[in-house]
């Protein structure tokens, strides 16, 4: 701040002038109501003193000066205010200052109206917040008024003029003594706030340089921890993997150790009945135990020919060489297949077991698909059923299901528990049960089943209970050949 001119720079006066506007701007509010009725109730000695200018002087008072206050009052409520409030509160300074000096001039002999005036000087310096220049201004042009109209207009007494100069002048002087000072103080508040702020602004600064550099320490700590969490993370990851790798390869030894065994005495019995009958074919008896002795060694190779169709399988699902062979065909030729096949199984015939199956749609529907495997995991599946059911039922068929064909094979056998139907579907395992009479076989059927099902797109699932049969429920995707596409339109 300049100590001459006590004022600051461009951009900082701006500052200092918006501030003292915002701090000054409830207290001129109040000032300005104060005046306003101050104004009006002083009409009373209107009443009691001036009889001869009670209109004009009334007229002064609420036709001039008090709706101006409360115009100035309003208006301060606007955002405009902020641009031209101290000429306002000049203007008004000097209305109000001259309604009271044309009530002085015309009734001179009269000290309230005097003392009135004295009250505006007060108010102009100390009450209404005009700056130390508009109220010196306002306070010796107001003066000037005075004088003029005394002198020049109303021909007042000499005696009485300089006496209220007198008066005047001193009020003036001590009110431009308060304002300069009142304003000088608030300019050094300001000043000392500035600084006050700028050093705050300095600490905030050195606190942010604080904060930010413990902020990196701490990242960099957190970073480090993360990185030491991971790789103990990691570690136990990998020790865990290679737990479970040693856990499967363990299995899987087993497992193939159990599959060779397996396959010793699955490859040994059917072979022992082809190579032991075919020595007795020449010692027949008769044609009956000849033709006994031939179905033998036919279904014993059977046996032998699905034992190694199943190893050929396992084979290529394990090297990766497994692939679909995609073709259009009509599904209820399928299952008409699969039925005409069974209706002539021995497990059907000698059990005496009611097969049937139901199509899920009553015409010719094509889909896209490797028939000849989903026909393997069809037979697969309701073999499984003929095998395991003593009596009863065995139906099969299918279903179709917004996007997916559903086939179910439905069997009223031995059931499966609970606890083993998590295993069926595994390869080289198969559940045994003590009531099932049925030869152990090599335990890869429904794995391959699976298996294709997988590569097909579909999953198989199995709802079951022991002693009350099984579901057998497996689904592909429902891919409509163009063909059928147009049969479905045009009907």
């Amino acid at each position: 701040m300049n100590s001459f001119k006590y004022k600051f720079s461009s951009e900082i006066e701006d500052e200092f002038l918006d501030n003292y506007f915002t701090k000054s701007l409830n207290t001129t509010r109040v000032a300005f109501l104060i005046l306003a009725a101050m104004y009006s109730l002083f009409g009373y000695l209107d009443v009691l003193t001036a009889e001869t200018f009670l209109k004009q002087f009334l007229q002064i008072r609420f036709l001039i000066v008090v709706p101006l206050l409360l115009f100035v009052f309003a208006i301060s409520f606007t955002k405009a205010f902020n641009k031209f409030w101290q000429e306002l509160l000049f203007f008004a300074y000097i209305v109000a200052a001259t309604g009271v000096i044309v009530m002085i001039v015309q009734l001179p002999s009269d000290s309230l109206y005097s003392s009135g005036f004295m009250l505006i000087f007060f108010s102009g310096s100390t009450f209404i917040k005009l700056r130390y220049l508009y109220s010196s201004l306002a306070g010796w042009i107001s003066i000037i008024i005075y004088n003029f109209l005394a002198i020049s207009i109303f021909k007042n007494d000499i005696d009485i003029v300089l006496t209220n100069n007198f008066f005047f002048i001193g009020a003036n002087f001590i009110g431009m003594f308060a304002s300069f000072h009142m304003e000088i103080s608030d300019r050094k508040n300001f000043d000392l706030l500035r600084q006050l702020e700028y050093k705050n602004s300095e600490i905030r600064d050195i606190n942010l340089s604080l904060e930010a550099k413990v902020k990196d320490r701490t990242d960099s700590l957190m970073v480090k921890n993360i990185e030491l969490n991971n790789e103990i993370l990691q570690r136990n990851i990998i020790e865990k993997k290679l737990e479970k790798a040693k856990e499967r390869a363990e299995q899987a030894d087993k497992l193939k150790s159990t599959f060779l065994a397996n396959m010793s005495h699955e490859i040994r019995t059917p072979m022992n009945g082809i190579i032991g009958f075919a020595n007795l074919l020449t010692e027949a008896e008769d044609e009956d135990e000849l033709n006994e002795f031939i179905n033998i060694i036919v279904n014993s190779g059977e046996h032998l020919l699905n034992l190694i169709n199943e190893i050929m399988d396992i084979s290529k699902i394990e090297a990766g060489i497994l692939k679909l062979e995609i073709q259009t065909f009509n599904i209820n030729e399928l299952t008409k297949e699969v039925n005409d096949m069974f209706e002539m199984n021995n497990d059907v015939i000698e059990k005496n077991l009611e097969f049937s199956y139901n199509n899920g749609k009553d015409h010719d529907f094509f889909i896209s698909s490797d028939r000849m495997r989903l026909k393997q995991v069809l037979v697969n599946v309701v073999n499984n059923a003929c095998k395991y059911t003593e009596r009863g039922s065995v139906k099969f068929g299918y279903r179709i299901s917004d996007d997916i064909i559903e086939f179910y094979v439905k069997d009223t056998g031995i059931g499966i528990p609970e606890e083993e139907q998590n295993f069926i579907f595994e390869r080289f395992m198969q559940v045994t049960l003590s009531s099932n009479s049925v030869d152990e076989r090599a335990g890869l059927g429904l794995a391959i089943c699976k298996t294709y099902l997988k590569i097909m797109g579909g999953d198989i699932r199995v709802k079951s209970g022991l002693g009350n049969g099984s579901e057998f429920i497996f689904h592909i995707p429902l891919d409509i050949d163009d063909q059928q596409k147009q049969i479905d339109d045009n009907e």
